[in-house]
């Protein structure tokens, strides 16, 4: 199973780096433009993000440990990566991410319950107006219960279609882990093709800040306009 940690780690590492950077540009003057919002990211000092941002890091990589492991051999095969050419990897990471999405969507509105939005999701929305760095401010629940459905999408593509190659899964992850922190950025960027990111950061800043009954998804806004909750 070395060949499928050695990308998760060198993803996180990527993202870890990407975290930074956004954050400086966030707090940056000479981006200050770029900002979505002027108001603060989160009333709570450094001291308290960055223990939030170290309990959630280590929790994510016991969960994908546990995760990976448990569906190695059924869900995710190191086999496959001799048969599976570019394309099928690809296509295998766009349906578990498309199915992943929509149930999400489900999730996250049922986070907004009453009882869980008090004593789960209310963590990630004391982010009014999220940075980067408020990608990883979650209730433990909330982490655990994201990273089981998007492994859950994985084992029902198994019983479907068949396992997912190494390269399948990174692929997945990567976009998975790197939109996340991307769409709480706080930043719109403003290129030509930085657009469909910029147009989920915008959207997920009205989730947080404006309308939390609005923009529930995670991936894409399809879901929210089938069900009539774009915003």
């Amino acid at each position: 199973m070395l060949a499928l940690y050695l990308p998760i780690l060198g993803i996180m590492a990527i993202d870890g780096a990407l975290l930074a950077l956004l954050g400086w540009a966030y707090d940056s003057p000479r981006f200050a433009s770029q900002r979505i919002s002027p108001m603060p990211p989160l009333r709570v000092g450094m001291r308290e993000r960055m223990r939030y941002f170290a309990v959630s890091s280590t929790l994510s990589l016991v969960f994908l440990g546990a995760m990976t492991w448990a569906l190695w051999g059924f869900g995710i095969s190191g086999d496959s990566d001799a048969t599976h050419p570019l394309w099928r990897d690809v296509l295998d990471a766009v349906v578990v991410l498309f199915v992943y999405d929509f149930l999400y969507y489900f999730l996250h509105r049922l986070m907004h319950h009453k009882k869980l939005v008090r004593h789960v999701h209310a963590v990630h929305h004391r982010a009014r107006n999220p940075s980067a760095l408020e990608s990883f401010y979650l209730h433990p629940v909330e982490l655990f219960a994201g990273l089981a459905l998007l492994h859950a999408c994985i084992g029902g593509h198994a019983l479907l279609l068949g396992p997912m190659s190494i390269t399948g899964y990174a692929l997945l992850f990567f976009v998975h882990s790197t939109l996340n922190i991307l769409v709480h950025s706080g930043i719109v960027f403003g290129a030509w093709y930085t657009w469909p990111i910029d147009y989920l950061a915008k959207k997920h800043s009205v989730h947080h800040k404006d309308d939390a009954g609005k923009n529930y998804s995670s991936l894409t806004p399809i879901p929210d306009t089938l069900f009539g909750t774009a915003g």
